[in-house]
């Protein structure tokens, strides 16, 4: 990661951080955040963490969030009215989200486009793609249409709705590129299976009205790019509905896959060499069906370690937390009532 790269953008606001351990914790809840986007990187600013992600490790862009999390919002009133999520998978960690929103609603959705428009554009600028722009007009196939090597470029645009700048495709033509306007006018986007060069692939089929005319054509890109489309025309243009059903399925089925991760052998052995001796004894007992409330006696453990060790087990998504234990000792009005039913009754 490179240390002097380029600020692009900033967002400030209020964010969550959402993985497999996170999202059962009692404690989650949204908090001051600021993101910073780098030519080659983001940067997550928590109030007590930071965390700093290659561009390359991020996986999508505008996701739903869980249905908990959003339940938290409203339950502290926080204002999440418009939102957004960034998903990020580390080398040898667990798949992250992070959903962030502006700190009140009053600007509408502008905070969130703004700062996605620049996120769009280091996904996806200059990205190589292949393209048979018009392959189809009128319900008619061009025969002379063939596949164009190219790559997705930002243009410049009078439309204040597109805030300045909007995604094209630019196919190289005789050394000088060729603008093709695939994202505008949509008609309807389906994933389609071409042959390129001898194998097939799947590819973008995007039908366009243009001068009272359907038009075909077809795009052709890496899947995570090809993803990061689709979430660029559901968020960023009024074509949502178009690619509403090519995308993810979202909120509970996110929490599962967060939840129920595959776990290979050598993941569990990995985790289990995380486990201090302690912790491991300490689940052992609970396996065999010892109650938490006897650990510190059947353990000959101290009440407080034992809890420390439990909020960890917690914390790491082994345990989950079902009932908070009261600790009580008598008030002196508790005393005074409970002296005089001994002496009076």
């Amino acid at each position: 990661m490179a240390d002097k790269s380029k600020e692009i953008a900033t967002f400030h606001g209020k964010g969550i951080l959402i993985n497999q351990y996170t999202i059962k914790k009692p404690t989650l809840k949204w908090e001051k955040l600021d993101i910073i986007l780098y030519e080659d990187s983001i940067e997550f600013k928590f109030l007590n963490k930071s965390i700093k992600v290659d561009i390359q490790y991020i996986e999508d862009v505008g996701a739903e969030l869980p249905r908990r999390v959003i339940e938290i919002a409203k339950s502290s009133l926080e204002d999440i009215t418009y939102h957004s999520s960034i998903i990020f998978q580390l080398p040898e960690s667990d798949k992250t989200m992070i959903g962030f929103a502006p700190e009140t609603s009053i600007y509408g959705r502008k905070p969130i486009e703004n700062f996605l428009r620049k996120l769009f554009y280091v996904l996806l600028n200059k990205k190589e793609i292949k393209v048979q722009y018009g392959a189809i007009k009128g319900g008619s196939i061009d025969p002379n249409v063939k596949w164009e090597d190219g790559y997705l470029i930002f243009v410049k645009t009078k439309s204040t709705l597109a805030g300045g700048e909007i995604l094209a495709v630019a196919a190289l033509e005789g050394g000088k590129p060729k603008i093709y306007n695939l994202f505008s006018n949509i008609e309807s986007i389906r994933i389609k299976t071409k042959v390129i060069d001898d194998k097939e692939e799947e590819v973008l089929e995007i039908k366009q009205i243009k001068g009272g005319e359907s038009i075909t054509s077809y795009l052709y890109i890496q899947p995570r790019e090809r993803l990061f489309v689709l979430r660029y025309i559901a968020t960023l243009t009024k074509y949502k509905n178009a690619v509403k059903d090519l995308l993810p399925k979202s909120e509970d089925e996110v929490t599962s896959e967060f939840a129920a991760e595959s776990w290979s052998g050598e993941k569990i052995k990995s985790e289990i060499e995380k486990l201090t001796p302690e912790e491991q004894e300490i689940l052992m007992s609970l396996y065999t069906g010892i109650s938490s409330l006897e650990l510190p006696s059947m353990l000959n453990m101290d009440v407080d370690e034992v809890e420390r060790i439990l909020d960890n087990l917690i914390e790491k998504g082994l345990l989950d937390l079902v009932r908070i234990r009261k600790e009580v000792e008598l008030s002196e009005k508790g005393r005074a009532i409970t002296n005089y039913i001994v002496t009076n009754f």
